[in-house]
């Protein structure tokens, strides 16, 4: 199969672990932002900080830019605790002073807001913090995303994505990253069909700037015990060894576009869903055709090596 090669964002999201490090090491020149998840929102409106200098120094010789990632996993109680400090006007602007404050010490391009579990009566809130956030660091220079659940449509109802409006969270975001998957996950199925990601740019083409849309890409896959239902998470590599343990027969889905497969451990049936280099290019070069900037993809290390020679 003959891939082609794009010149445009390539983003990627980065949590610290060995396999993440490793990537980086090993592909950071093709990357464009480095999208770290680093600073978790602290009761107060603080932040707590989870980088590491290991990471810091590779992406110092890259030149690699960092969006840094705030997100409200600091705390098991992280939906009560991001809606108290939303709707507290001392509280979401000491978060705007937090991030601003991290932002010039740690000489990071700008922020990506991550924020999950937004109650959905929030919207207002969350809006009125985006514009607030945008206004204090635009002053300044640096770069405010946000990264978004997917969307079929406006649902303020909608207890996972209600929160979020894609038209007015646009206006107050230099960039939006659509995470267009996680299509399945109390039940077996694709992680992100290619028909629910057409879906999710479709909508979204619909309300936000196109120069603003960047297409939130899974790389990993999903491992579900048809007993309880429960998924867990496998990075490529996992998935084929898996598969290569249980001699499990991979089918390419055609509908879907990724790769699946069963097997029996202790009696136990699994299904499993994942994506490799084949289902990565034909969503790229969806984004490509629709003129969609670039991509920010879940998440580095987790990705079939073959990936990297569409860069």
């Amino acid at each position: 199969m003959r891939y082609t090669h794009y010149c445009f964002e390539n983003n990627w999201y980065y949590v610290t672990t060995s396999d993440a490090k490793t990537a980086l090491q090993m592909h950071g020149r093709k990357i464009t932002y480095l999208v770290p998840f680093w600073f978790g929102v602290t009761e107060t409106g603080g932040l707590v900080g989870q980088s590491d200098e290991e990471t810091l120094t590779v992406a110092r010789q890259f030149n690699l830019p960092i969006l840094a990632i705030v997100h409200n996993f600091a705390s098991p109680e992280y939906e009560s605790l991001i809606h108290s400090i939303l709707t507290n006007n001392y509280l979401r602007q000491n978060l705007v002073d937090s991030i601003l404050t991290m932002l010039f010490k740690r000489r990071f391009i700008g922020v990506n807001i991550d924020f999950e579990f937004v109650p959905p009566e929030d919207r207002h809130y969350l809006n009125t913090f985006m514009a607030e956030l945008y206004h204090t660091l635009k002053r300044y220079g640096f770069l405010v995303t946000i990264s978004v659940p997917p969307e079929l449509q406006d649902d303020p109802t909608h207890p996972f994505s209600g929160a979020f409006s894609y038209p007015t969270l646009s206006i107050y975001s230099d960039a939006m990253y659509v995470l267009a998957y996680d299509e399945h996950v109390a039940e077996p199925g694709p992680i992100a069909s290619i028909g629910f990601v057409r879906e999710v740019l479709s909508y979204s083409l619909s309300v936000i700037p196109r120069h603003k849309i960047r297409l939130g890409m899974a790389v990993y896959g999903r491992d579900w015990n048809l007993d309880n239902g429960l998924p867990t998470e496998l990075s490529y590599a996992q998935a084929i060894n898996l598969a290569a343990s249980h001699n499990a027969n991979i089918q390419y889905d055609e509908n879907a576009q990724e790769l699946t497969y069963t097997y029996v451990e202790n009696g136990v049936p699994h299904r499993v869903w994942f994506h490799d280099v084949r289902s990565f290019h034909i969503r790229l070069n969806l984004a490509r055709q629709l003129g969609i900037p670039g991509i920010a993809v879940w998440r580095l290390g987790l990705e079939d090596p073959r990936i990297w020679n569409l860069f």
